[in-house]
């Protein structure tokens, strides 16, 4: 008897559990979203789900360009930020940006702090 009782408190222990788990996870998936929506620009992921960052070689391999693709909203702060993180100049295009140099691992690591 006693232990069909200890075995019911842990299966309620169980079934109580993954409750405060989600509320948890909730409120987080609210504060990103939150996050999310402050930024006023947007970059869409590959097909393959990757950061749409890609090094692009000119020149013989001598010339090296990042080019960052998919950039919705407002480009002028991303421009802004991505100026000041490069210390290099970015050039527009419709719909991409241009820098020079090696800039791959700058860029998506401040992506990914970013949220995205």
């Amino acid at each position: 008897m006693f232990l069909k009782s200890m075995n019911f408190f842990k299966f309620f222990k169980f079934m109580h559990t993954p409750k405060s788990y989600f509320s948890i996870y909730n409120e987080y998936l609210n504060s990103y979203k939150k996050k999310i929506n402050k930024i006023p620009f947007y970059i869409r992921r590959t097909a393959s789900d990757n950061l749409p960052v890609f090094l692009k070689y000119k020149n013989n391999k001598n010339l090296v360009i990042t080019v960052i693709r998919k950039i919705k909203g407002n480009k002028e702060i991303l421009k802004r930020e991505i100026k000041s993180i490069c210390n290099s100049e970015v050039i527009e295009k419709p719909d991409s940006f241009l820098i020079r140099g090696n800039h791959k691992k700058k860029i998506k690591d401040y992506f990914k702090y970013i949220g995205y």
